[in-house]
């Protein structure tokens, strides 16, 4: 079965903010309204804002075309970014940055949550601006969503909320393990700052056999074929396999003449968002763009584990924030990327470090089942097509 698709207009009420002048005291003397902005609604451990970290007086409420926002209304940016949404747990309103949704009597707001987290990437798409991109109120009024019987909208959304509370779960576990594992670094090895247990000093460029990067050509993209990872997909805790862009083999195979990543090599964002490494702990094909840099450690030298723990450090992430180069176009070179300095523990030590982390992490896969973002995005898929 699939679902009338209704314009947002016609299901609730669409209602943007304002902020009262900051050089008013009298605006902001007092926390008689609470008042959000976008940041207040990125990444959140719930689907519920509660309270906001500001509030504005009644008389600031007043100055300025904000709105209260009744609980229970869908908290959504307009920009910087767009698409962030969130459930007011409370009475409240925003700053410009939102088109908020007031649903009507026939709307649930946790449905009207999860279906605006689902298509949310369409709703970026209709952004505009120059400096940076934007919704306007019509162009939300005007984005259709489906929309079944209320009824059917509360069994769906008490679905995604048990699917969504595993999936939050899993992540904290996550966040939990990496932290631990952080600490675990530290007090084996030391502040590489300081370096206290005199560790030889090294450069990257003196433990690895190579450093390169993707190609500097825009890829032919293909429906399906070989992974294409960006610096998107990088992160300390692992490659994130989601909302990925494929290349066909042929593709693929110009784009390794250069490098193909292997297991036990490291993975560094050197291009936008750089300075973040993530370990090849896996046998699967995939490519890289020209911003992720591909490592080969060398194996007497340096454990690809260890070396991605060592420059997820704050130490040598400061240093690559330092080499980056660029006012638009940030990149971290080459040639500067393997000066970053560190130490250098002999191999067996690092080993020990690997094994404690494959302890915990086999901890960490008896908690859940890393499916869990797998099975959310399936049930949501199904949920908006009429099929759960």
């Amino acid at each position: 079965m699939t679902w009338p698709m209704v314009k947002l207009k016609d299901c609730c009420t669409v209602v943007g903010g304002a902020t009262p002048k900051r050089d008013v005291p009298e605006y902001w003397s007092s926390s008689d309204v609470p008042w959000i902005t976008p940041k207040d609604v990125s990444n959140l451990s719930d689907s519920v804002l509660y309270d906001a970290p500001e509030y504005i007086s009644n008389l600031g409420y007043n100055s300025c075309a904000t709105y209260i926002l009744p609980k229970g209304s869908v908290l959504l940016t307009s920009r910087a970014p767009i698409g962030n949404v969130a459930i007011a747990g409370r009475d409240m309103c925003t700053n410009q940055g939102f088109k908020s949704l007031v649903p009507s009597e026939k709307t649930d707001s946790g449905y009207l949550y999860h279906c605006i987290s689902y298509f949310s990437q369409r709703l970026q798409a209709l952004g505009n601006g120059a400096t940076f991109k934007e919704v306007s109120k019509k162009t939300v009024e005007g984005f259709q969503i489906p929309l079944p019987p209320l009824e059917e909208q509360k069994r769906i959304a008490a679905i995604l909320d048990k699917a969504d509370a595993i999936r939050r779960k899993r992540q904290q576990a996550i966040q939990l393990t990496d932290d631990f594992l952080r600490s675990v670094f530290l007090d084996m090895f030391g502040d590489p700052v300081t370096n206290p247990k005199g560790w030889e000093p090294a450069k990257m460029g003196d433990l690895i056999e190579f450093a390169k990067d993707g190609p500097h050509v825009s890829p032919k993209y293909s429906e399906s074929g070989i992974p294409f990872l960006s610096t998107r997909h990088v992160k300390p805790s692992g490659v994130v396999w989601e909302d990925l862009k494929y290349v066909s083999q042929e593709e693929a195979d110009v784009h390794w003449k250069k490098c193909k990543p292997q297991k036990g090599d490291v993975l560094y964002t050197k291009g936008g968002t750089t300075g973040i490494a993530c370990p090849v702990d896996f046998e699967k094909d995939f490519a890289v763009w020209v911003h992720v840099a591909l490592v080969r450690p060398k194996p007497k030298l340096a454990n690809h584990i260890w070396l991605t723990h060592m420059l997820n450090t704050k130490f040598c992430y400061q240093q690559s924030q330092r080499y980056t180069r660029g006012a638009t176009n940030k990149d971290l070179g080459l040639k500067r990327m393997i000066d970053i300095e560190m130490y250098a523990p002999p191999i067996e030590e690092q080993e020990r470090f690997v094994k404690v982390r494959e302890k915990v992490l086999g901890l960490l896969s008896k908690f859940d089942d890393s499916s869990s973002d797998s099975l959310f995005n399936f049930l949501s898929q199904g949920a908006f097509a009429g099929k759960l």
